[in-house]
């Protein structure tokens, strides 16, 4: 059977109409994936880039309740934290060492405290303070993921999770694109205890903010018992100032 000049020229015109189509169509996908920051890709390691050299400093400030006491003692300072040096073992695991400085006013000089270390893993991250380990960060990032923070120390169990993941964050004069927050613990519906731990991270900055908050409620008169009023325990707070690379 032959086929005519016109059936070829439309069929063909079709197949040209049909591949230009599908090229504008994968051009304004690009285009929109490009003006949207919610699908640029995310590199979830870097909500702890680790590198020598790098820095943050943060203002810290701590209240103290002693039972007794009508009210806390406030104390306020600096810390630095600079990743100093970095190993490497024959599993290819890094283990990378931070210094701390402390310093109780901008003007005054830095003092090393400690350090501390942090082994990098596909999966996770381990942190090492006063003998301590805990895994601050699990890999991959996902809000349905928990995970407990104590798995390699001998303390009490501890659900992490993740929440408000790639979001933008505003922290006073600092603005971050995208952060997400641990929660660590969550224990604040009790009339005898309260407890919060969380840390905020930012994208290719790392620790932006940390609070801490371990609470006994008076429980020593009828007057004050589920009111509140806090018997002893400890508020600290940790907020970035500034960061960077040496």
């Amino acid at each position: 059977m032959r086929v005519s000049n016109n059936a070829k020229n439309s069929t063909k015109a079709y197949q040209n109409y049909f591949k230009i189509t599908a090229y504008f169509f994968l051009l304004s996908l690009l285009f929109q994936s490009c003006g949207d920051s919610s699908t640029n890709p995310v590199n979830t390691y870097d909500y702890l880039p680790l590198a020598v050299g790098r820095y943050q400093i943060y203002q810290v400030s701590e209240e103290v309740y002693s039972s007794g006491q009508s009210k806390p003692v406030i104390r306020l300072w600096q810390e630095k934290d600079e990743v100093s040096r970095v190993s490497t073992n024959t599993n290819g695991i890094s283990t990378y060492i931070v210094s701390r400085y402390s310093r109780n006013l901008a003007t005054d000089y830095w003092q090393k405290v400690k350090e501390y270390a942090i082994e990098q893993f596909p999966d996770k991250l381990i942190l090492n303070i006063d003998n301590q380990n805990t895994v601050p960060l699990i890999f991959p990032i996902d809000s349905k993921v928990i995970w407990n923070g104590n798995m390699y120390n001998t303390l009490d169990k501890e659900d992490y999770h993740y929440q408000d993941i790639n979001q933008p964050y505003q922290l006073e004069k600092l603005s971050f694109d995208n952060s997400l927050t641990v929660v660590e613990r969550a224990d604040t519906t009790s009339v005898i205890t309260y407890s919060l731990g969380l840390k905020r991270y930012a994208l290719g900055v790392g620790l932006v903010y940390d609070e801490q908050t371990a609470y006994d409620f008076c429980q020593a008169t009828p007057d004050c018992i589920g009111q509140g009023v806090v018997d002893s325990g400890t508020h600290k707070v940790r907020k970035i100032i500034e960061y960077g690379t040496l």
